[in-house]
């Protein structure tokens, strides 16, 4: 009895098969997001770059990628931009009702996403550890500095007085330094 020969993978096959695995892969990877408060999508992850679009409350987004205080974005209109991080919020919002997406979420984050929180993950540790000082903005900074006497001649051109303002003792600061 003759066994049957394996199929024989050309190179071709074996491409198409990687690319559509990628393809997938980038699918599954790819964010629903609910957009929190209306936002504007923008062409870069800028706050000065151009408007694409503008979102409203509750519209849904397909989050691509990520970088500092920004979302890559694609509308539902098939608009690709970039948006704050902080007026969208990620999955349904809904446990349970996230056809799966969680599950990915644990694996890529080791949260299961239904948790909400503010902030920007925007910087990685290599970005941390070469991060240097831009001394020309530095002496920029320093030149807009007013010394003692200029203060005081400007506090002579208008009706104002100096004062002493004792400090806060330490356990009675006020609700904003909690």
């Amino acid at each position: 009895m003759r066994h049957p020969r394996p199929p024989r993978f050309t190179r071709r096959h074996v491409l198409v098969l990687a690319l559509a695995a990628a393809l997938a892969g980038g699918a599954v990877f790819a964010e629903t997001g609910t957009v929190l408060k209306a936002t504007e999508v923008r062409n870069e992850p800028l706050g000065s770059a151009e408007v694409l679009a503008k979102l409203a409350a509750k519209d849904t987004v397909e989050i691509t990628a990520r970088q500092g205080a920004w979302a890559g974005v694609t509308t539902s209109g098939g608009v690709a931009g970039w948006a704050r991080i902080l007026n969208l919020r990620t999955g349904s919002g809904l446990p349970g009702n996230d056809g799966g997406s969680s599950l990915v979420a644990a694996f890529r984050t080791g949260s299961s996403g239904t948790a909400v929180s503010t902030g920007v993950k925007g910087l990685s540790g290599d970005q941390l550890m070469s991060a240097s000082a831009n001394t020309a903005d530095l002496q920029l900074l320093d030149s807009y500095a007013a010394s003692v006497d200029q203060a005081r001649q400007f506090a002579a051109q208008v009706p104002l007085s100096s004062q002493k303002v004792a400090y806060l003792e330490e356990g009675k600061r006020n609700r904003g330094n909690r």
